[in-house]
């Protein structure tokens, strides 16, 4: 009987060392190591290009958890109001929220989307007992989110909305629906992301106002004299993480091409042994690539499929486990009912996706999965 094979639920691959040693040189020469440096300076305006945006909408920063919490802040909102958040989503989006001063409040997706949607949210306003001054959308696993009527939604209700694309890297610079406008993004390149330089992330708004506040927040609050107005952190990206950004950027275009034969692979597997009896975002379009494959089981609980996967040498997880409002840290915050949320708890399940990984490797996924299905 042949041993089961040892197939891992990621490999991480940033560039290597041959392609960031030219911008390593450049910080040497320099000797300009942190601080809004000229290799930050350069990744900023090469990222206004790449997304189509104009100068001062592009701003790094030292990872996505702070990005998200220094834009909180620019909002300048009212301390202990609500901010809207799904429950379906990672544990920094509540988190950035709290650490901002105001109160996470949960509530459900779309069974589709897997995001939330402002038509329903017009109407689950009107439930919760209290000020909502912000609310975060969330891109899930990288999916694309309708970036202009999250803008009309904001106009219309004074609610400022961010939105949470930590793994939307290529999503929102590919689909044109995705486009960032006013409403700010985050995107997160942490090293497990499709486009990963290790920590770091973006913020990318057509509000240049709210960009110059969020710069000044993540530079301790200095705007351009010695002088603070208003009490910030230090969330800036190093030079050097600027420095694998830039490689990054390089290698981008050869990157996405292999990431969008492993995902077509994966699609065209799950099409002819599934057809229509499983669900995914992902799996609807291969115009966009991110770095985790999560796919719905409506018919099977998650937890029995990571289970058997691991007894065959395949690692699965549950990436955004039952939903922030079932952990302990955030379980005493409000939330409206989550019907959807507490569905897709159950049933999906991040399946192994790395850059590399054998098309042999992703047939055998496949077969263990048609084989727990029938069972």
């Amino acid at each position: 009987m042949k041993n089961p094979k040892n197939i891992p639920i990621m490999r991480p691959l940033l560039p290597e060392a041959q392609y960031i040693l030219p911008y390593l040189e450049k910080i040497d020469k320099n000797r300009w190591y942190s601080n809004f440096g000229p290799l930050t300076v350069d990744f900023q305006q090469r990222l206004e290009k790449f997304f189509d945006m104009e100068p001062g909408t592009v701003l790094t920063v030292a990872n996505g958890t702070a990005g998200l919490t220094s834009t909180l802040r620019a909002f300048d909102l009212p301390k202990g109001s609500f901010c809207l958040i799904p429950s379906w989503t990672f544990m920094a989006t509540p988190a950035s929220a709290i650490a901002s001063g105001l109160v996470p409040y949960f509530i459900d997706i779309s069974k589709d989307s897997w995001a939330i949607e402002p038509e329903s949210v017009k109407e689950w306003i009107k439930k919760v007992p209290g000020m909502v001054s912000a609310m975060i959308v969330v891109s899930p696993f990288g999916a694309p989110i309708d970036t202009i009527k999250w803008d009309t939604f904001s106009t219309e209700t004074g609610i400022k909305v961010l939105i949470d694309a930590a793994a939307g890297f290529d999503s929102f610079s590919t689909i044109p629906k995705a486009k960032p406008g006013k409403c700010p993004v985050m995107i997160s390149m942490h090293a497990t992301k499709v486009f990963g330089i290790g920590e770091g992330g973006i913020i990318i708004s057509s509000d240049i106002n709210l960009m110059q506040r969020v710069q000044e927040l993540i530079n301790f609050g200095f705007s351009g004299t010695r002088e603070i107005q208003l009490p910030g952190t230090n969330a800036k990206m190093s030079e050097y993480a600027a420095a694998v950004g830039l490689a990054a950027l390089d290698l981008w275009s050869h990157k996405k091409a292999v990431w969008t034969r492993l995902k077509l692979h994966y699609i065209e597997s799950f099409r002819d042994c599934f057809g229509d009896s499983v669900s995914s975002p992902w799996l609807l379009s291969d115009e966009w690539v991110s770095s985790v494959c999560n796919v719905s089981f409506p018919k099977l609980m998650a937890k029995d499929i990571v289970a058997a996967l691991k007894n065959q040498g395949i690692e699965a997880k549950q990436w955004w486990t039952r939903g922030c409002h079932n952990h302990p840290a955030y379980a005493k915050f409000p939330q409206l009912e989550l019907p959807v949320t507490e569905t897709l708890a159950d049933t999906v399940v991040g399946l192994p996706f790395s850059i590399d990984m054998p098309r042999a490797d992703i047939d055998y996924v496949i077969e263990n999965l048609r084989n727990i299905t029938i069972i």
